[in-house]
């Protein structure tokens, strides 16, 4: 536990908190409300900022393009950014590095895109009297449909709790700004070459909101935060050494992993 006794008072809820909330409490509370920035950076956010600008580079490329070697031109550009060490080793770097691209190419080239999309990382903001404060949210990519759109979303990796945060986010979202819901969501995890698919209709909005204010009321009571059990995600934080000294746990639990 946190010891912190105060209330948060939470005026924008925004889709990176969330997602980093969801991943681990405590590493939101350190860097979100403390502040608490450390010269270690987090490799799966290094990815997705690599992951987020070939794709947006890759959309805006006219149809004749849009071909496997541009795609390899694209992450060769970027990814010279990133360094080995950010990472728990090189097994680990050069893993990283074959599954986002293989992955990668295989997301971006399967279907042919015919025209420009909707939204491309296009950020929104609306208020939420339902929840009493703002909801924020950035559309990855969102193509026209036959009836409506699709949502896309290219993550480094997720889980079963972080697609169930987006579906009910972009489902209220969408609701509440656009008057319509999405024809279907698809979230893909780069790092598993694997997609989810969700078909959102009117009763996921009504959960979705009561799922927002779950997550709502979770954030505003520091207290109650929870570390996660992921030995994944607790291998590469950057905040091992404050969360060991402040909980009893021993860390060559994960170091021996």
């Amino acid at each position: 536990m946190i010891g912190r006794e105060h209330r948060l008072s939470i005026a924008t809820l925004t889709d990176y908190h969330l997602q980093d909330f969801i991943r681990c409490p405590y590493q939101f509370y350190y860097f979100h409300i403390e502040g608490k920035i450390t010269t270690q950076s987090d490799w799966r956010k290094m990815v997705q900022f690599v992951v987020n600008q070939v794709v947006s580079r890759y959309y805006k490329l006219p149809p004749i393009s849009q071909t496997t070697k541009k795609v390899l031109e694209l992450i060769d550009d970027h990814w010279s950014a990133i360094e080995v060490r950010q990472f728990e080793s090189k097994i680990h770097y050069y893993k990283a590095l074959a599954n986002i691209t293989d992955h990668l190419v295989q997301c971006l080239t399967t279907e042919r895109i015919e025209y420009p999309p909707l939204f491309l990382y296009e950020k929104f903001n609306i208020n939420m009297d339902e929840l009493g404060t703002e909801l924020s949210l950035t559309f990855e990519v969102a193509e026209w449909s036959g009836n409506s759109f699709i949502i896309k979303k290219y993550l480094v990796d997720t889980d079963e709790e972080m697609n169930l945060l987006f579906n009910n986010m972009i489902s209220v979202f969408c609701e509440k700004a656009f008057g319509q819901l999405p024809e279907r969501i698809e979230i893909y995890s780069l790092m598993e070459g694997k997609k989810e698919t969700f078909i959102p209709t009117k009763k996921d909005v009504s959960g979705g909101l009561e799922y927002l204010n779950m997550i709502k009321n979770l954030l505003q009571e520091p207290k109650k935060y929870l570390k996660t059990d992921s030995l994944a995600v607790c291998k590469s934080c950057s905040y091992q050494k404050r969360c060991y000294e402040g909980i009893n746990i021993n860390p060559e639990r994960f170091n021996s992993q």
